[in-house]
């Protein structure tokens, strides 16, 4: 759009009553960017006064008596009949004027009706209605061409040409004008959008020279390039005709339509509910739309009902209580106005807040906000879920009603749509974080994901919707798997649970036996036979079981308790608080031991996965490999290798050698950064490392379920097995543990991967990894496995 700067005033011929009005309309119209015409043009009345003449020898009696009725009063003013050169004729005869203006511009139309008449392609009128001079006159309007700059001017010559054509060529031009304008009142932000539409019945075209001869394909060449101005001018040039007569201009008030079709256009924009200036635009827009200047509106992202509640926020809250409700479908504010807008899925009108009578804190919000009219509107997906609410409000009472909720439903699919495409934005950029950060398909295969979803894309245009992929799965491949485990882990744990439990119960203890003294309250002696039941289990037999029960029991029955004493006997009230402190807020007991256990399994699992992590992206630039880590109380990992996982390029034996070695140095670096955390872990906890070496290649497949890969086949899932069962195997005719702190163990299958093994130990010896001791062991019976042998080597500090 292009704001025009107002030009220079006409001389001022006119007398003063008439000449101010034509000098506030020259002002605003001159805004228009038309310009100066190049075309000559006169005012006449003639092509009026003829039709009048025929009305008056019409038979029609009405018709010819009104006609009759104006011929005799032109008698007065026959200079009228002649092209009006002195405008000041106009004001001479003003009254025969206003009565020929009647005949144009009935007396109905002139009260709203926004209507000039002028010469054509003149901008001061010679009459317009008192609705168009109110708007002239009001000084605080701002006038808006939509246009680009340039456009209207050229607009109107093409025009004044079109109409040479159709009159001298033969033509049948349909021309419409192309002017659209936007009127605002910077006091009340209000916009209104008009079009125009210019009758032309009136005027007629003179010839001043001969015609100049026009083919067929010169008129094509010029319908072909309709704003090459110079080519109109040149094959119809100005100076050769005159425009007579006059033209009446009337303003379409689009007002209501213009403001829907900025509305549609303004929500295809991206992040139009997302980002604060846009939503902002989208509530002038809509102000406009219902010609209401207090209007507000407001738009938000929910998830109805709560078992469809994402993880995560859209960033689209712009509703009236955004700052000041974190949940607007909290229980604290069930039965508002939101929460049945999404119950009953249905457009909920309040004309008055305040004659709510069950006000909840929404209500009473809004209110407070200045809020007394309100509609509100849920939004549903394409799935029919409810995924926002789009309310509007005024400061009046009654001024929303239900004919404002009718114009109100028109917007409510065009918000559903906004709202649901920023949300399907926002979900897939936060998948696209998740899948770089956490569980990102491995590079190493990517390439494989990307070709077989090609060849689905491919597949589905000749299959349809419910064309399927392939399949992905990689043959040939030699696993390496690995672990560094935390020793005793399970009994450090519940060492932990029994501490905290111990001392959760000695403090309830120490509080009942103070509160029991306080007064005759026989249920507090009964929690203390409880207690103390409790606290000799957990002392002296304790099992998994007895946590859950014990948690519960506190929760549930001791602090409603507690919490009743404390306002029951304020000399306790310190002592609660104390005990209260004492516990972790959120878990409602003692947790002081388990978090120290917790911090250093959380320590050292991160320690080792920044390692492997390092030691994988130099690994992946020797050979490409799959790399899985999995976080247990420790880290384990798998690796998968073979001519199948790689895009380009071979995969040879140097290469599994390289990183079975590459895999044995990392068990020892890992042992030695577990004991160099050992200053820093809240509870000193030690890593046993084990390694399993699978002689034969397997094959792996994706499953689409587990989102990960598998063995494949029946054969190769003897490896997985053998792989969970290890890590609890015992040295044959022994308890001993295989995987024992400060040690990585190898469990082989066959001879020549012990001595594969030994190499690498004598290179690991020299570089000072391991002793020299090296063990080898038979592994007792497992649970279907039997005959598995290992190799056990002691890592140097």
């Amino acid at each position: 759009m292009e704001e025009i700067d107002l030009p220079v005033k006409p001389p001022k011929t006119q007398p003063r009553a008439r000449q101010a009005v034509v000098d506030e309309e020259w002002n605003v119209l001159e805004q228009l960017d038309i310009g100066k015409m190049p075309f000559r043009f006169k005012l006449s009345l003639a092509p009026l006064l003829e039709m009048i003449k025929e009305k008056a020898e019409s038979d029609n009696p009405v018709e010819s008596g009104v006609g009759q009725f104006v011929m005799d009063r032109l008698k007065d003013a026959p200079e009228l009949w002649q092209p009006i050169e002195d405008r000041r004729q106009l004001e001479k005869h003003k009254d025969i004027i206003d009565l020929l203006m009647l005949m144009v511009i009935p007396p109905a139309l002139r009260r709203n009706q926004l209507i000039k008449v002028s010469a054509p392609f003149e901008m001061a009128p010679i009459y317009m209605t008192p609705a168009l001079e109110e708007h002239i006159r009001a000084k605080n309007f701002k006038y808006v061409i939509n246009h680009k700059p340039g456009f209207t001017f050229c607009s109107m010559v093409i025009s004044a040409c079109s109409f040479i054509l159709n009159t001298y060529y033969g033509t049948d031009l349909k021309i419409g004008s192309p002017l659209s304008i936007s009127i605002s009142n910077p006091e009340t932000g209000m916009e209104r959008h008009y079009k125009t539409r210019l009758d032309t019945d009136y005027m007629r075209i003179k010839k001043l020279k001969p015609l100049k001869p026009l083919s067929q394909e010169q008129i094509n060449e010029l319908l072909g390039n309709v704003y090459d101005v110079e080519l109109w001018m040149k094959y119809l040039p100005p100076e050769n005709f005159e425009f007579q007569g006059f033209t009446i201009g009337t303003l379409i008030d689009i007002t209501e339509e213009e403001a829907l079709s900025r509305l549609k256009f303004s929500m295809l924009e991206r992040n139009a509910v997302v980002q604060e200036e846009k939503v902002s635009r989208l509530e002038g827009l809509v102000r406009t739309f219902f010609d209401i200047p207090g209007l507000q509106m407001g738009v938000t992202a929910i998830d109805y009902p709560k078992e469809y509640q994402v993880a995560h926020q859209y960033k689209i809250r712009y509703d009236f209580l955004a700052e000041e409700q974190a949940d607007l479908l909290a229980e604290d504010n069930a039965g508002s106005i939101y929460e049945k807008a999404c119950k009953y899925r249905e457009i909920v009108l309040v004309e008055d807040l305040e004659k709510i009578k069950q006000k909840t804190p929404i209500e009473e919000g809004l209110l407070q906000k200045g809020i007394r009219s309100i509609i509100v509107a849920p939004l549903l997906n394409k799935k029919e879920r409810i995924i926002g609410l789009l309310e509007i409000g005024s400061p009046k009472p009654y001024e929303l009603h239900s004919f404002v909720e009718l114009k109100f439903r028109e917007l409510v699919s065009l918000f559903s749509m906004a709202v649901e495409r920023s949300r399907d934005e926002i979900d897939n950029q936060i998948e696209a974080i998740i899948r770089e950060q956490y569980t990102a398909i491995h590079p190493s295969v990517e390439w494989k994901f990307i070709e077989t979803s090609y060849n689905l894309l491919e597949k589905r245009e000749v299959e349809g919707k419910n064309a399927t992929a392939p399949p992905i799965a990689f043959r040939d491949v030699h696993p390496l798997y690995a672990q560094a485990d935390i020793v005793s882990s399970s009994d450090r744990r519940n060492h932990a649970i029994q501490a905290d439990l111990s001392e959760n119960l000695h403090l309830l203890l120490d509080l009942l036996d103070v509160a029991i003294g306080m007064g005759r309250y026989p249920l507090l002696n009964q929690y203390r036979a409880a207690a103390e039941r409790n606290l000799k289990g957990v002392l002296e037999d304790f099992n998994s079981n007895d946590e859950s029960r014990i948690v519960s029991w506190l929760k549930d029955e001791i602090h409603p308790v507690l919490e009743d004493i404390r306002s029951r006997y304020p000399a306790l009230q310190a002592k609660v608080r104390h005990y209260f402190n004492y516990i972790d807020a959120d878990l409602g007991i003692v947790y002081q031991e388990r978090r120290k256990y917790e911090d250093s399994v959380s320590m050292i699992n991160s320690t080792i996965a920044r390692y492997l992590e390092d030691q994988q992206e130099a690994a992946q630039k020797i050979v490409p490999h799959y790399f899985e880590r999995y976080k247990t109380d420790g880290v384990e990992y798998d690796i998968y290798a073979g001519q199948s996982l790689l895009k380009t390029g071979t995969f040879k034996r140097m290469h599994l050698r390289n990183l079975r070695l590459w895999q044995f140095i990392d068990m020892c670096e890992v042992t030695r950064l577990v004991e160099d955390l050992q200053t820093d872990l809240p509870v000193p906890l030690t890593t046993a490392q084990l390694i399993f070496t699978y002689s034969n290649p397997l094959s792996i497949r994706f499953r689409m379920d587990e989102k990960q890969f598998d063995v494949d086949g029946a054969y190769n899932v003897r490896y997985e097995i053998l792989k969970k069962r290890i890590d609890k195997a015992l040295i044959e005719g022994t308890d001993e543990r295989l995987t024992q702190a400060g040690k990585v163990a190898i469990v082989y299958l066959q001879e020549k991967d012990k001595q594969e093994y030994l190499e690498y130990a004598d290179y690991l010896i020299s570089e000072g990894y391991i002793t020299e001791e090296i063990e080898d062991l038979k592994i007792g019976k497992l649970q279907g496995v039997q005959g598995l042998r290992a190799l056990r080597f002691t890592v140097k500090y």
